[in-house]
């Protein structure tokens, strides 16, 4: 690397990567997991305890750039271990690694390489790099072969330190070692079937939480980057993989006190089941269906704790802010808090599920393998650019088509013309990097935003009326005032909206499209 020159993260993923499913699950369970018929003839090693501090700068400039450094003592032996996230579609169980033995405790980055070392240092800004958290778990390790690859199963029980606040640690890891990544994920859903889950958060991670005593926060969708000669093979791989990870990323921040979690994990999978769609009208590959209903079926049900974010962030922030003393909303807050409760304990029991794990799995999976490329009329020369434009297209047409005389159109068709055009901004984001940023781009995006905008204010009056008349029924006759303000107060809210709406529309027709 010559003076001056940024370190590349692509560089060091070409020299190192590590790719690792994480699955958890209770004590109890971990503790005879190696009885379990998925190791039936493996001989796991005697426990041997591990020891590890996690380092980072007092801002904690790595953890939020998604890096961690680590020195690990395992018997006299320690190991310096630098991970940071990769580039492209490299699945959301991928990191890049770099591994040196050292001597004594403390962290010496220029011994992880000159380009790991330049990265560190661009990330921590030559910031002192202080012990943030610590681990301490007894680790029983077998080597498995699955389907021509082997993987490494490591048990762990322990826990981790930091800021005076302790968290267990109970996780099976399973490294890919040799072969090909699929076969890891093929390997690692057998578990669902024993009260394992995956898990979204590494050690470093949570320990970094606890350290901060910060609570994991939402994660937003962000544009996938694809080179200008990308295929339409290359490009399918990384917008699924994209929306995955999102959707992953927001788990641990799912709480009641972070409603914006749930509604990233929505937004994740709306943008994977466009995606699935739009690539299904090209490529008729079966499994891009099957994902499509049942990243549809997770979303839904994840309906109702959304729906009653909506409408207590509405009440909040509009009616009893400026009705504060005139109106009790006291019973119709009390109702929904009850049934947002119910709707969080069961998007909780939804991510716990075996099922949800297995439909991350199977993706990244499917996504591995390339399975569309099976296919027999697959045309995956086609450049992404020429797809793009295809795509783009179509969903524009169909916008156009769906919003014609849209200010005057009831409820139902407005919602499909909605729909028209959030796939076609999700598009539009998705192939976003093909064109490159431009006046043009900036301009499109701006008013299909302004549209989207003017159409989801009239949307979520008209939810938020339906459910207000549904918490009124269990608030009871204490409620109906309150409800009667808020169901007013909505219906202004879809005036606003629809004073905005044929501007807005006329804004999005005019807007130059950047694809062609």
């Amino acid at each position: 690397m010559t003076d001056g020159e940024e370190p590349s993260i692509l560089s060091l993923a070409d020299s190192s990567r590590e790719i690792e499913v994480k699955l958890e699950a209770k004590p109890s369970v971990l503790r005879g997991a190696s009885e379990l018929p998925l190791f039936a003839g493996v001989a796991f090693s005697r426990s041997r305890t591990f020891r590890t501090t996690y380092f980072d700068t007092a801002d904690n400039a790595l953890s939020h750039a998604g890096m961690s450094l680590r020195v690990r003592s395992i018997g006299r032996r320690r190991m310096l271990t630098f991970k940071w996230p990769p580039k492209g579609a490299e699945g959301i169980f991928a990191r890049g690694e770099v591994e040196v033995a050292i001597q004594g405790d403390a962290p010496h980055p220029e011994m992880l390489g000159p380009e790991a070392d330049a990265l560190i240092a661009q990330t921590t800004a030559g910031m002192a790099l202080e012990p943030r958290s610590q681990t301490t778990f007894g680790r029983r390790v077998a080597l498995i072969e699955h389907k021509g690859a082997s993987i490494e199963a490591a048990l762990d029980v322990g826990r981790i330190q930091a800021g005076g606040r302790k968290a267990v640690i109970s996780e099976l890891e399973l490294e890919l070692k040799q072969g090909d990544p699929a076969a890891l994920y093929d390997f690692a859903r057998r578990f669902m079937d024993y009260e394992f889950r995956v898990t979204a958060a590494p050690k470093g991670l949570r320990g970094h939480w606890l350290a901060t005593g910060v609570s994991p926060a939402e994660v937003r969708a962000r544009k996938p980057v694809l080179l200008s000669k990308a295929s339409i093979d290359d490009a399918i791989a990384a917008i699924l993989d994209a929306n995955l990870k999102q959707f992953v990323a927001n788990w641990p921040a799912f709480s009641p006190h972070c409603p914006e979690a749930v509604h990233q994990m929505r937004v994740a999978l709306r943008r994977l089941r466009s995606a699935l769609g739009i690539f299904s009208k090209i490529f008729p590959y079966e499994s891009f269906l099957r994902f499509r209903m049942r990243a549809k079926e997770i979303a839904s049900a994840m309906g109702e704790a959304r729906e009653q974010d909506v409408l207590r962030e509405l009440v909040d922030s509009g009616p009893a802010r400026a009705l504060e003393g005139l109106i009790d909303f006291k019973p119709l807050v009390k109702a929904s808090d009850k049934k947002r409760a119910a709707a969080y304990a069961h998007v909780r029991a939804l991510l716990d599920a075996p099922d949800t794990s297995r439909f991350v799995l199977e993706l990244q999976e499917m996504i591995s393998r390339r399975e569309w490329r099976a296919g027999e009329d697959n045309d995956l020369a086609m450049s992404a650019v020429d797809f793009a434009k295809q795509a783009l297209n179509r969903l524009d047409k169909r916008a156009h088509k769906r919003g014609k005389n849209l200010v005057e159109l009831p409820p139902e068709a407005r919602h499909e013309t909605r729909i028209a055009l959030k796939n076609l901004r999700y598009a539009s984001d998705f192939f976003l990097s093909l064109f490159g940023k431009s006046r043009r781009s900036k301009k499109f995006q701006r008013a299909i935003g302004d549209l989207q905008e003017a159409l989801g204010a009239y949307n979520d009056s008209v939810v938020a009326r339906a459910t207000v008349a549904e918490i009124q029924r269990v608030a009871g006759a204490a409620g109906v005032r309150a409800a009667g303000v808020v169901d007013g107060w909505t219906a202004r809210g879809a005036a606003d909206a629809d004073a905005h709406l044929g501007v807005a529309w006329k804004a999005f027709r005019k807007a130059p499209r950047f694809w062609r």
